[in-house]
């Protein structure tokens, strides 16, 4: 199975950041207990983003973070992340206490690191990090969960939302050389989520985690949403086919995607054009070609301080003999 069939960070993180609630309240019942639920918890994204920029490993790994407050008020900031390895991480502990501390250094905030082990091997348990020397010790204890402790029966019978999440997920784990079996399994989690009563809210959102972790090719996909259309149609849903509405969420999503390649194209022939004069044609066709946007964004600041075309020219040249 090729890195692109499984889906695992996209669809926790959105989970985490829709339903925070019931992530603590499923994951960590004794933090959850200790929230002042009646001051609403905040996503701290861009302090995230300086967290992990101003980190010096190579991996960047670190999910969400929240500011929260405790019942007698003191601010307290929740570190989650999530690692869905398949094997020993020996870095993990000390990108745990990288994190820690960065939040600590930027932001002077106490905080509590938590992680979720959705990897395949029992007996990794990381939960600390310590180094030093003699009496000068430094120490990090984090809580972790691993996601192969939990009993299928426990989790058909728990209303939290997560218990589906981490259904989806040991089952993408366990049909890794088998998506026959990962469709069958997908289709039943997606028909659970109607049988358990849940909102169209919910539903919807369920399903966008499930679907988006659980990802088929194209004719097990294609049997998978027929089997979804036809549910719907049986039980006369009153509402748009969810199939549907993430159709048109992608449509609109691939759409605005392609708008923003268009425009980076655009203005970096522009502006070369202004500062330049004339193109060749060669590089204006090289540009038009490009189709990642993180490497159009890239070339975009480039169009600015390159001295000459040749230069530019240079850079695209490196950059294809790189993907060779």
């Amino acid at each position: 199975m090729t890195e692109i069939t499984a889906n695992y960070d996209e669809p926790w993180k959105a989970a985490i950041s829709e339903y925070f609630e019931s992530f603590l309240s499923f994951f960590y019942p004794e933090i959850y207990v200790s929230i002042n639920w009646q001051k609403k918890p905040v996503s701290l994204d861009k302090e995230l983003e300086q967290i992990t920029a101003s980190a010096t490993t190579e991996k960047r790994y670190a999910d969400k973070l929240y500011q929260a407050w405790l019942l007698d008020n003191q601010e307290i900031w929740i570190l989650i992340h999530i690692e869905v390895q398949s094997q020993y991480d020996r870095e993990f502990s000390e990108r745990m206490f990288i994190y820690n501390y960065r939040v600590f250094d930027l932001y002077n905030k106490p905080v509590i690191s938590l992680a979720i082990l959705g990897d395949e091997n029992p007996s990794w348990r990381p939960n600390s990090y310590q180094y030093g020397l003699e009496k000068s010790q430094m120490r990090l204890d984090f809580a972790i969960v691993k996601l192969l402790d939990y009993q299928w029966e426990e989790l058909e019978a728990n209303n939290n939302l997560f218990a589906i999440v981490v259904m989806a997920h040991l089952k993408t784990k366990s049909t890794t050389s088998n998506l026959t079996e990962r469709e069958q399994w997908k289709w039943q989690l997606v028909r659970s989520l109607y049988d358990r009563g849940l909102t169209k809210f919910d539903i919807i959102n369920l399903f966008k985690f499930i679907d988006k972790m659980m990802t088929l090719p194209p004719e097990l996909e294609s049997n998978f949403q027929t089997k979804v259309n036809q549910y719907e149609e049986e039980q006369r849903m009153e509402f748009l086919s969810t199939i549907e509405e993430l159709a048109i969420e992608r449509g609109q999503k691939i759409g605005l995607e392609r708008g923003a390649k268009e425009t980076y194209r655009q203005n970096i022939l522009d502006l070369l054009e202004r500062r330049f004069n004339s193109l060749p044609e060669t590089l204006v066709k090289a540009v038009n070609e490009i189709d990642d946007l993180a490497w159009l964004k890239q070339l975009h600041l480039e169009t600015i301080t390159v001295s000459s075309v040749s230069e530019f020219e240079e850079l695209l040249s490196r950059r294809n003999s790189t993907n060779i």
